[in-house]
């Protein structure tokens, strides 16, 4: 199976994710215990609970390049993301919390990110309140996404993502390429960054702040 997205929970929140990614055209596979809300939706799905390893290597969590968990149960939320960096450690696992209380232990984990529906809640609202309804909403949970561009002399050019070890050492991933006029989300560390080419990077504001500071020139 190709490097594909996995959404663990297909709750309301779910749904509206998975609505993202087909518009994305991204492959993806959906994890949960009603089949009838999965019937006839035009994406492969496997029936059983998201805490299951068994079902989670059913879905391809080996080669999984995302893991996206948005289940309903913040200790079933934990236990997942523990089995699934277990089983995949370099895949990007994105964590939903239903409570704040919980958001350190889905980080500790093993979540890369994790969206707080309540600071998410609030944020969406505060901007509308201000009159900001057009803007993107970049932070969830103190997330930002940034684009770097790879210009001459650039120290990143002609390096992999692995040899650089950005995710290592600043602590942003790059979760997108854009080369050319073709964009990628099917990230290959070993892949050679060349002059031209646009990265996505996906981090806290410090770690955006600190990937800019040492790259950009």
């Amino acid at each position: 199976m190709k490097k594909h997205f996995i959404l663990i929970g297909y709750g309301d929140v779910g749904r509206s994710i998975a609505t993202a990614l087909e518009k994305a055209h991204v492959y993806f596979v959906v994890i949960d215990t009603n089949e009838s809300k999965l019937k006839d939706k035009g994406f492969e799905y496997h029936i059983g609970n998201g805490t299951d390893e068994e079902i989670l290597r059913k879905a391809g969590l080996t080669s999984a390049s995302t893991v996206i968990i948005a289940l309903n149960n913040d200790d079933d939320i934990i236990f997942t993301t523990l089995i699934a960096r277990n089983v995949n450690p370099h895949s990007i696992i994105l964590a939903r919390a239903n409570s704040t209380k919980s958001i350190d232990k889905i980080y500790r984990a093993g979540a890369d990110y994790v969206a707080s529906l309540s600071i998410v809640a609030g944020q969406m609202l505060a901007h509308i309140a201000l009159g900001h309804e057009e803007d993107s909403i970049l932070m969830l949970q103190g997330l930002e996404i940034g684009k770097y561009q790879i210009t001459p002399g650039s120290p990143l050019a002609g390096k992999s993502i692995a040899d650089e070890g950005i995710r290592s050492k600043i602590g942003c991933t790059v979760i997108g390429i854009e080369e050319n006029g073709k964009n990628t989300t099917d990230i290959d560390p070993s892949i050679i960054l060349t002059e031209g080419m646009t990265l996505a990077i996906i981090g806290n504001s410090d770690q955006i702040s600190k990937f800019k500071k040492e790259y950009e020139r």
